[in-house]
Parts: structure tokens; sequence; C-alpha cells
């Protein structure tokens, strides 16, 4: 059974020292929930001595985690409309709703029916001194239409070095998922740290979106593991 944010909150800190991996879920995400979020990347990096990476990190994963969240709301909307986002022509015209009548109290309003069918973000974060991997995990798979978008962000986002630059050269066909894939891509090169990193993966049930950081040449990125599993298989 899943743990109050008043429960862990007691225990956070004991959790962090002696354990290698920490894990938070919820529907939505709300000022409480980025605060907890920001006080364990925070106790991580400082107890691995990598204090410097607290602010990108922390962006970086609340980006993540909104991307995440957000798909998941703009599901059960499309639910609720009885559209079927499969469809083509169906995802057109329930993503211009839902872009006209997103705000934040719809936000909060679907967090709770996100809630209520069982439908959550994860997120993971595996820690030791060679190196740190945040993954945000949505119980939603992401559609055809979507990930060829999200694929054509990422590429685009690889040409970049300025989070401005990217918006100017965009802004008249970028979603806020495009800018926050850009940033994270950008924030990452910022720090001297492979933009290729972030992985956004989509599984029959879910999407999973994960970003590597290491601390020493002695961590072995889950990404080179992923490629040697497919070479070997050919």
């Amino acid at each position: 059974m899943a743990k109050s944010f008043k429960q862990l909150d007691a225990q956070l800190s004991d959790y962090i020292r002696n354990r290698s991996r920490i894990s938070v879920q919820s529907s939505r995400m709300n000022s409480k929930l980025e605060k907890y979020v920001l006080r364990i990347l925070t106790e991580v990096l400082e107890k691995l001595g990598q204090s410097r990476y607290i602010e990108m990190l922390y962006t970086i994963t609340k980006e993540m985690a909104i991307n995440g969240v957000k798909a998941n709301q703009k599901r059960v909307f499309f639910e609720d409309l009885g559209l079927d986002i499969r469809n083509h022509e169906h995802y057109d015209k329930g993503l211009a709703q839902f872009k006209e009548n997103f705000s934040e109290k719809m936000a909060d309003e679907y967090g709770k029916r996100c809630l209520a069918r069982g439908v959550f973000v994860k997120i993971n974060i595996i820690y030791a001194s060679e190196g740190l991997v945040v993954e945000v995990i949505n119980n939603t798979p992401v559609i055809e239409i979507e990930e060829v978008r999200m694929r054509e962000k990422m590429r685009k986002a690889m040409e970049y070095n300025d989070i401005a630059e990217f918006y100017m050269d965009n802004m008249d066909n970028t979603e806020g998922a495009g800018l926050g894939i850009a940033l994270i891509m950008i924030l990452l090169k910022s720090e001297n740290i492979d933009p290729n990193l972030f992985r956004i993966q989509t599984q029959a049930s879910e999407t999973v979106a994960r970003v590597e950081i290491p601390f020493s040449d002695k961590y072995v990125t889950i990404r080179s593991k992923e490629i040697n599993q497919v070479g070997n298989h050919k």
C-alpha cells in the first residue's frame, strides 16, 4: 500500500541514507508534489556530493512529470468526450478542445478523475556514487501520431543549445511538451551531458521518460546496455 506524503516525509532522510532507490506516485502535479520531489533530489544529490545538479535535475524531473500527467489527463478527457484517441479525426477534434479548455482548475479536476480510474505517474529515482537515473512512468501508452511528433521534437531539439532560440524558431507549431523536451535536452548539453541520455520509451501499457546523469567514468549507462542487448540479439 502506498504511503502518504506525511508518512514518507518523516522517514525520507532515513530512506535516502539507507537505500539506492526512492519512488513517488501521483495522479496530478501540484505544489506539494513539486516541493517533495525537490527535497528528495536535494537530499540525494547532497548525499552523493553532487549538489551542482540539483536545479537542473529538478527542472528536468518536473518537466517529465508534467508531460506524463498531462498525457494521462488528455486520455481521460478523450474518454469523457466519447472520442477515440487513435482515430485521426477524433484526435484533432479532441486535442483542440483539450488545449482550449485546459486550465489549472481543469488539471486539478482531471487529476482527481485520473486517481479514481487508476491512472497515474510514478517517479523513480535510482542513485549510486557513479551516477543517477530519474524515470517518470505514466501508465498510459503513447499513440502512433503522438510518438511520431515526439520523435520529431527530439530530433529538432538536438540542433539547439538555447531554449529561447528553439522557441523563436518553433513557436508556431510547438506545444508545451515540445518545449519541455527541448528544455531537457538543452539543459543536459549545458552540463556537457550527452542529450541521448534522455530517452522516451513507449510500451503497450505505459510510457517511460528517463534521464541518466553519470558522475564518473565508471558509470555504465542503461542506454549502452540496451544497445549491447540489441547487438547481441542480431
